[in-house]
């Protein structure tokens, strides 16, 4: 490759903003050799950067390839094996054509050979009858006369062929009227016997590689043999198994990481050996920096190795893996969900889950939407991953996606609405369906009423275990038990599940919380509250709810979400070792 153009092509991508992780290109090359020393931006993931590099630039080069030949008089494309035939018949043809030739020749020497040999045989009478023609062509004619009669002596060592003539030929007449004179020395004769013993054992050779197919093969494997050893040198291409392959992940330590995720869509990842164990009671310290009116909604503990499936609202999901996400440092802000994955105008993400084993069987996807659709799809269906992302889920166009939990297709659904109603139905009367199936009905909705949250609840628990957090437009909010809410069938009209009055406003989201959960509240206005959930008190289905923030006149809940604990028990490890 040029070097000065993969320089120029590098900066080209990062002003491009395809490769934003480059901060500075510098060309460090000198007379000890080539140097270039790409810088990255603070949290760049070197390896994906390289990665990046050698998918965009002349760094590796990726190119398909056809073998076309013209075989028989016609183009044809080949496969390797077809070629390698093809090219052996063609060895085979331009043997046997040549050992044709040779023979034809070492036949036509022997013929001459044979004719100086009878000359050498009858030399005095040769020399006579030469020395008696008056020119060279009455020579000719006299020997060749002579060559007929009976006095001639012919040995040849050899049965006269059927069809031979008899005497001497006009082309052996013509080889004697051309001998030298030094050619009749003992030496001469002797080297021209020798020859001709040497040519008739070339015909013999000639004769059996025509005759035997296995002879003529090894003529072919014998010549390669001598182009290897004479202009074979050592392989420069590199032939490796494909399972062999280095990938990406290769290079990349398998670790638990902490990704946390903002509530605008901002995501990072942080080692989590960065956070040390403290004493209940300490003063933490900063997982992510965001701004007034952004906050940290999740927190995900899994490993560089795993998936994140990111669900957006059109019911499309999309693959990160942990190590794609930026390691920005405790404080980072980290980078936009926009900017890592490939969304399509007008999606947005409204779901995270990490999957370490997309294979992993008795694992489901439960969905529900905000028309009260709910659809379970086994986790094995979203192994394919590609980068422009797959139906997850079908929808309608007045429909969105609401919530995504992975289950064990054994566990209760709980839904509930914007106009205060909620049903709860076993998992197991939803059937498992492919990916681009639309589901069921979840729930039976009132007029203008839509899905606002779903939570997933084990059959077997303890009571006060899970509750159920609604919170309203208007800032109030209540804590209910699970098991208030009974058992239904589903595609029910549901139950009560909050008072909704001018006053509390309907209902904005809900949460499964416990007693160690805490909530985060924040307004269109960006107002933020946050609170333990134990503040709120706990109250039956159809009751109001106590205030939980204070709103302006025009202001109305924004979200509301249950944020990732920072502090545990002095008895307990922390979620981050």
């Amino acid at each position: 490759m040029n070097k000065s153009k993969l320089i120029e092509r590098i900066a080209e991508l990062v002003n491009e903003k395809i490769v934003d992780d480059i901060g500075d290109v510098r060309d460090e090359s000198d007379r000890d050799g080539m140097r270039i020393v790409i810088e990255l931006k603070r949290g760049a993931q070197p390896e994906i950067v390289l990665n990046q590099l050698y998918k965009h630039t002349s760094m590796q080069e990726s190119f398909s390839m056809i073998f076309l030949a013209v075989l028989n008089g016609q183009p044809r494309e080949l496969g390797l094996d077809q070629a390698i035939q093809a090219f052996i018949d063609h060895r085979v043809d331009v043997v046997q054509r040549r050992t044709v030739f040779l023979l034809r020749k070492a036949r036509e020497r022997e013929h001459i050979l044979e004719g100086l040999k009878i000359a050498l045989d009858n030399l005095d009478t040769v020399i006579k009858i030469i020395r008696a023609s008056g020119s060279r062509a009455e020579a000719r004619e006299n020997l060749y006369a002579w060559g007929k009669g009976s006095e001639i002596v012919i040995t040849l060592d050899r049965t006269r062929l059927p069809h031979e003539e008899k005497g001497l030929t006009l082309r052996q007449i013509d080889a004697i009227l051309e001998l030298q004179l030094y050619r009749l020395t003992q030496l001469s004769i002797d080297e021209l016997l020798t020859e001709l013993k040497q040519v008739r054992e070339r015909i013999a050779e000639y004769e059996s590689i025509l005759a035997s197919d296995v002879k003529l093969r090894a003529v072919i494997v014998k010549e390669l043999e001598e182009v290897r050893d004479k202009y074979g040198d050592a392989r420069r291409t590199q032939i490796v198994d494909e399972s062999a392959e280095l990938q990406l992940e290769d290079l990349i330590a398998d670790e638990q990481v902490a990704v946390t995720v903002s509530h605008q869509g901002y995501l990072k990842r942080t080692p989590i050996s960065i956070y040390r164990s403290q004493r209940r009671g300490g003063s933490g310290r900063m997982g992510m920096k965001t701004r007034e009116e952004d906050f940290v909604s999740q927190l995900i503990i899994d490993s560089t190795h795993a998936y994140l499936l990111c669900f957006t609202n059109s019911g499309r999901v999309y693959w990160l893996k942990v190590y794609e996400v930026p390691d920005v440092g405790a404080a980072g802000k980290g980078k936009s969900m926009q900017s890592l994955l490939d969304l399509q105008q007008g999606e947005n993400v409204r779901a995270i889950l990490p999957v370490r084993d997309l294979e992993e069987e008795g694992k489901y996807i439960f969905f529900a939407t905000q028309k009260g659709t709910v659809k379970k799809t086994p986790l094995k269906d979203f192994s394919n991953v590609m980068a422009r992302g797959i139906i997850a889920i079908g929808i309608d166009k007045d429909d969105e996606l609401v919530a995504a939990r992975i289950t064990d297709g054994s566990q209760l659904v709980f839904l509930a609405t914007h106009l205060g109603m909620a049903i709860r139905f076993d998992e197991c009367d939803v059937r498992s369906m492919g990916r681009p199936a639309y589901g069921v009905r979840g729930i039976a909705l009132a007029k203008n009423d839509y899905v606002v949250g779903t939570a997933i609840t084990p059959k077997e628990h303890a009571p006060g275990d899970y509750r159920i957090l609604s919170v309203t437009e208007n800032g109030f909010g209540k804590r209910t038990d699970v098991d208030q809410y009974r058992l239904q069938t589903r595609g029910g009209k549901g139950v009560k599940n909050m008072a909704v009055t001018p006053r509390i406003g309907r209902v904005n989201t809900i949460q499964l919380v416990d007693d160690t959960s805490e909530l985060m509240v924040i307004s269109q206005f960006g107002k933020i509250i946050r609170c333990d959930t134990k503040t709120i008190r706990a109250a039956g289905r159809a009751t109001q709810g106590v205030r939980i923030l204070t709103l302006e006149p025009d202001d109305k809940v924004a979200a509301a979400v249950i944020i990732p604990p920072e502090e545990l028990k002095d008895d307990e490890p922390t979620l981050l070792q």
